[in-house]
């Protein structure tokens, strides 16, 4: 599953909560209506949880929601699991009418299983088709395939460039931001001479997964790279064998902080917001929050791409961005005639463009919709990384074409921020893949 919008915070206690509930209370409730419907009141369980950046953003669109239309919203918050607590909720007949999530990992699924509808007439009937941009539509269809079918609709996008410490690396005798390889070694070994960690990661948990494919597809375009992240082919592929080699090569020269096989997310970003590490690869969700930690790290950070290796097929640094991340995807019984209807006037009022400029400014998301959001993105990181389509190329997010077999990778990708081969990580991720 992707964590990428989870509050630290919220992520200590989950799996405690996990484990003590099957269902959470609110979910046992919803649905308790299933046969009759319930034009006044909504079901809907979201990720973006307490202590979210976007959750400020999302209660303030439920509660406006309620006060116009007199229909009520009945919120459960996801937990770390919120796919398994979704897919349990309704084998038990308390299916929500809409869950506000992720696109990754279990949920690309729910469309073929029957837990969600297609979402493409819909976008045709609400008025959506001219405001959504097409290149986020077709994240959110299978395959990520124009002709796909649309498993839901895209909201929140994001970017998610290299975070550089410009003051660290300054004061370590690294003028500029590295642009190949070979300067990122270089720099890696003047910030450890100065006592500081080059460049944090977690390689136990998706963080780590997303910054090794970036590596790895250094020198193979983005065609061949889709089709070995969706059906294996590590090994075999020789430009794909070749960017595996180049992440084991900066591993064994020190660029990573020591000990990333054993770090997650929440270590990384303590590393990078307290000057313990001058590098971290760290997307758009963290912007606000890297603000309120109060630690200065916002205006000491200089947003930019992963140096490229000579020969390499990208022409200048890169970056992920996409759309994948939170979007509505509506379900069986959401899709019902007494609720789809309630269910427009709840979903079409978050695509207004005041609400959209409010989760700009609260949470730094790349809007789905056209627009200009400029005056929206107070947030220095924001605007630093939207002009950042003139210093980077934008790789191939493994997110889509990975699907389920994203938790067998992270696995083997542990054993590749520790000592593993090549060879070891190539063969380990196509057997992950063909599961």
């Amino acid at each position: 599953m992707d964590h990428r919008t989870r509050p630290r915070a919220v992520r200590a206690v989950a799996a405690f909560v996990v484990s003590a509930l099957t269902l959470s209370p609110a979910l046992v409730a919803c649905g308790s209506d299933a046969t009759t419907g319930t034009p006044d009141a909504i079901d809907v369980v979201t990720r973006w949880s307490a202590g979210n950046s976007a959750a400020a953003a999302q209660n303030r669109v439920f509660a406006a929601f309620t006060a116009e239309t007199g229909i009520k919203v009945n919120v459960t918050e996801g937990l770390e699991t919120i796919d398994d607590q979704v897919e349990n909720a309704v084998a038990a007949g308390r299916s929500p009418d809409l869950v506000i999530v992720n696109l990754f990992d279990k949920t690309l699924g729910w469309l073929d299983a029957g837990v969600t509808v297609p979402a493409d007439q819909y976008v045709k009937d609400w008025g959506l088709g001219d405001k959504l941009k097409p290149a986020a539509l077709n994240e959110w269809r299978v395959g990520g395939a124009p002709g796909g079918k649309l498993q839901g609709l895209p909201f929140s996008g994001f970017s998610w460039p290299l975070w550089y410490n410009t003051e660290l690396l300054k004061n370590a005798g690294v003028d500029k931001i590295p642009a190949t390889t070979d300067e990122l070694i270089a720099a890696a070994g003047k910030l450890r001479a100065a006592g500081v960690a080059p460049l944090a990661v977690g390689g136990n948990d998706w963080t780590g997964q997303k910054f090794f494919y970036q590596v790895a597809q250094s020198y193979t375009d983005a065609p061949t790279m889709q089709q070995v992240m969706q059906k294996g082919g590590y090994c075999a592929t020789p430009s794909v064998l070749e960017g595996i080699k180049l992440f084991t090569q900066l591993r064994d020269a020190g660029v990573f902080v020591d000990n990333a096989a054993g770090l997650i997310a929440d270590g990384m970003y303590a590393a990078y917001y307290s000057g313990k590490a001058a590098i971290m690869p760290a997307g758009s969700w963290a912007y606000t929050e890297s603000t309120a930690s109060g630690t200065g790290i916002d205006k000491r950070t200089t947003l930019g791409g992963f140096p490229i290796p000579s020969g390499s097929t990208f022409k200048k640094p890169t970056a992920f961005r996409g759309f994948t991340g939170v979007g509505f995807m509506i379900t069986k019984r959401g899709a019902e005639p007494g609720r789809i209807d309630n269910l427009r006037k709840f979903i079409t009022k978050f695509y207004a463009d005041t609400t959209v400029g409010d989760f700009v400014k609260d949470s730094g998301i790349l809007p789905p919709t056209s627009g200009d959001f400029a005056s929206y993105a107070t947030n220095p990181l924001l605007s630093q990384s939207l002009g950042l389509d003139a210093g980077v190329d934008y790789a191939v997010l493994p997110d889509v074409w990975i699907g389920a077999a994203s938790d067998r990778i992270v696995q083997v990708l542990t054993g590749a921020y520790g000592k593993s081969t090549p060879q070891q990580i190539c063969a380990g991720l196509d057997t992950a893949t063909k599961g």
